[in-house]
């Protein structure tokens, strides 16, 4: 009995560089869950909904922030189903910015699982929550097709535990292998999707990355 799992990036979101102004005392990651998809990232979540490939599921699940749940809010209307909102699958905390200290921290976070900045999170960090909440997702819905809507770095990350990070580059280009094999060669676009299929026992069968 095949478990099918799809890790799915948010769709393109709001550019950040187009608000003025915050008159808020939120914290950065408050503020962080509360940005919108853009006009074009909602074309591409409609566009994602009307995959054949992600027909028929049983189950989504979306981080604790708006742009996941506004990808997926069209498969959860188009297939009658409910979300379950888990923070587990929440972004990483990135913290105080310290580029000037390390200019190459984006491969720097990939090479360290310990690096982080302050208040933010590691590698090792993010993984851990988000290992949490898939293992839980996995181990009780054997048999089913899941829909995971998740954020870059986390999914990243996570890939990480499971297959083999080959190459990560500055200009934010990745390269990951499973069994030998690469299946995924280039920068994360918005959205993205992966595609895990586990064995009765929950052991990584396949995975592949599917183009829109």
């Amino acid at each position: 009995m095949e478990t099918t799992i799809y890790l799915i990036r948010h769709s393109l979101k709001f550019d950040s560089h187009l608000i003025e102004k915050y008159n808020t005392i939120e914290n950065n990651i408050k503020r962080s869950e509360k940005i919108v998809l853009s006009v074009e990232g909602e074309k591409r979540a409609q566009k994602l909904s009307e995959l054949s490939e992600l027909k028929n599921l049983d189950l989504v699940y979306t981080s604790n922030c708006v742009r996941t749940l506004q990808t997926a809010k069209y498969i959860i209307e188009n297939q009658n189903l409910k979300v379950i909102i888990d923070e587990r699958l929440d972004e990483k905390q990135v913290g105080k910015s310290n580029d000037d200290k390390y200019p190459n921290w984006f491969t720097l976070q990939y090479l360290d699982e310990n690096f982080k900045t302050e208040g933010g999170e590691s590698q090792k960090d993010v993984r851990k929550r988000f290992s949490s909440c898939f293992n839980e997702i996995l181990s009780k819905n054997k048999g089913k097709r899941i829909a995971i809507f998740s954020h870059g770095y986390a999914i990243t990350f996570f890939l990480m535990s499971l297959t083999k990070l080959e190459e990560v580059t500055e200009d934010r280009k990745y390269r990951f292998s499973f069994k030998d094999k690469v299946f995924f060669n280039k920068k994360l676009d918005a959205p993205e999707i992966f595609k895990l299929v586990f064995d009765k026992n929950n052991n990584l069968e396949s995975i592949f990355n599917i183009t829109i």
